[in-house]
């Protein structure tokens, strides 16, 4: 039998991921995603997925493969040699580790593309999947983003909704809702970051949105992708020192 055309387009996800019950909520979720999936539990083939015939499209790559110090890690990283090759696919690495962001800076110069914690949400695994497999489009930004996850409410003149602030960056956010507006429609968000006080009210315009389905699905949510279209110098400044805050692990 021929293979189908679709399958062929399909981007490939090799999983290396020693851990049982990573398993057991990474290979489903990729695999409802559409992507086609190879699994493996060892390191020994994780080159060969690297280029050739049989080169992924991403690895989802648990760094317990490894072993279970820092130092083991890094040199299995290093071992494989992704900084220099330039045809290496974005990696996904995930750490049961607590790491500093020197030791995330350090996994990323060798070759990992995306650090997380073994502890990171659902949602926030799924946005860094779609923004390796698909960094021209929606999750392609110039600004560093991290998960957030704190309630904002959103819209004009006295019609506000409410929704839940994820994957912020100086830049905008997607803002998960059951009633986003149309693509192209500019809003009001106001929200308050995590441990400060003061509210930002920010103008933003709807750039992409996934509206709410009779049968959720928690891997598609329902809300929209917001770009702000003025944010002052002292909210700016704000919004980095938590960015930078959350990407070094704090709460």
């Amino acid at each position: 039998m021929s293979p189908d055309p679709a399958d062929q387009d399909r981007k490939k996800v090799s999983v290396f991921d020693p851990e049982e019950r990573s398993r057991a909520v990474i290979l489903p979720m990729l695999e409802r995603l559409g992507y086609e999936v190879d699994e493996h539990h060892t390191r020994d083939e994780i080159l060969s997925r690297c280029s050739g015939p049989e080169r992924a499209d991403m690895i989802f790559l648990h760094l317990a493969v490894f072993g279970q110090t820092y130092a083991e890690v890094t040199e299995g990283v290093r071992a494989l040699g992704l900084d220099a090759r330039e045809d290496a696919p974005p990696v996904l690495a995930i750490s049961v580790l607590k790491l500093s962001q020197e030791a995330r800076d350090r996994l990323e110069r060798l070759g990992c593309s995306v650090v997380l914690s073994r502890q990171a949400p659902l949602m926030e695994v799924l946005f860094a999947v779609n923004r390796l497999l698909f960094p021209k489009i929606r999750e392609l930004r110039r600004y560093t983003r991290v998960f957030g996850g704190f309630p904002a409410k959103f819209g004009r003149e006295g019609d506000w909704r409410e929704g839940q602030v994820y994957n912020i960056s100086r830049e905008g956010a997607f803002v998960q809702t059951g009633s986003p507006p149309d693509d192209g429609q500019r809003i009001q968000v106001r929200f308050i970051l995590p441990g400060l006080e003061e509210a930002f009210e920010v103008d933003a315009v709807v750039t992409w949105r996934n509206p709410p389905g009779a049968d959720p699905d928690p891997l598609a949510p329902a809300g929209m992708g917001i770009n702000f279209l003025s944010l002052g110098a002292e909210a700016r400044s704000t919004l980095g020192l938590f960015i930078a805050a959350r990407k070094n692990g704090a709460d």
